[in-house]
């Protein structure tokens, strides 16, 4: 590099060229051994700089959310477990067990995987829009659905995946019975790929979820 060309290994300058003395860079040029160590520590200290800025910026919190929308299959089984009887039910309290919160990514920030919601509000309005959808949804029905979230775990090294589990209970049934679903997707080196596809990943997982409820043999149990 040109910045270190006057770095001698006797302690002194070497000598500069005419045209070089001229030059801009010239005056970078360092004027003893402990010059050129200077120089060096500062254009580390800077390459380090920027490197840490590139790794806090890899795991974008703000990456695109993927929006929620009700599956054809989970539809059809919410209509053929209700419509034959024409019941109906509505949607209650979603709450989290302690600890439940916004998933880290990579230890480097947390994924916003509800688009601002709270992760009880964006569940509810999961399966609120699947029954709505399916048209077994009613405000003034006698049915009360409830949730309790107890499991959020995203990895995204290796095989990543999605784990999201919950309590679903109602006053028909208020002990209820507990589903699990999860997910996996594609990862990649690069965090920010990884967090992309994390983020990405999630409501395709509470999908999944709903198909664990209205699939599960205790759904009936809720709703009579």
């Amino acid at each position: 590099m040109a910045v270190f060309s006057g770095c001698s290994a006797k302690g002194r300058s070497a000598p500069m060229h005419p045209w070089r003395a001229r030059s801009p860079i010239a005056k970078l040029r360092p004027q003893s051994n402990r010059g050129c160590i200077l120089l060096i520590k500062k254009i580390m200290v800077v390459a380090a700089s920027a490197a840490m800025f590139s790794v806090l910026a890899a795991c974008n919190t703000t990456s695109p959310v993927s929006a929620y929308t009700p599956a054809t299959a989970n539809i059809l089984a919410f209509q053929s477990a209700l419509k034959p009887s024409g019941a109906t039910v509505r949607v209650g309290e979603f709450s989290a067990a302690p600890g439940i919160e916004a998933p880290g990514c990579r230890m480097v920030g947390s994924l916003d995987v509800t688009a601002g919601k709270s992760l009880e509000q964006y569940l509810k309005d999961a399966l609120q829009t699947d029954l709505f959808t399916a048209g077994v949804y009613s405000v003034e029905s006698p049915v009360i659905i409830d949730g309790r979230i107890d499991q959020l775990e995203v990895n995204t090294f290796g095989t990543g995946s999605w784990t999201l589990g919950m309590q679903v209970s109602s006053n028909r049934d208020p002990e209820g019975y507990h589903v699990t679903a999860v997910r996996n997707f594609k990862t990649s080196y690069v965090a920010e790929a990884a967090c992309t596809n994390a983020t990405n990943a999630f409501a395709p997982t509470v999908q999944d979820l709903m198909a664990q409820v209205v699939n599960n043999p205790g759904f009936l149990k809720l709703t009579r």
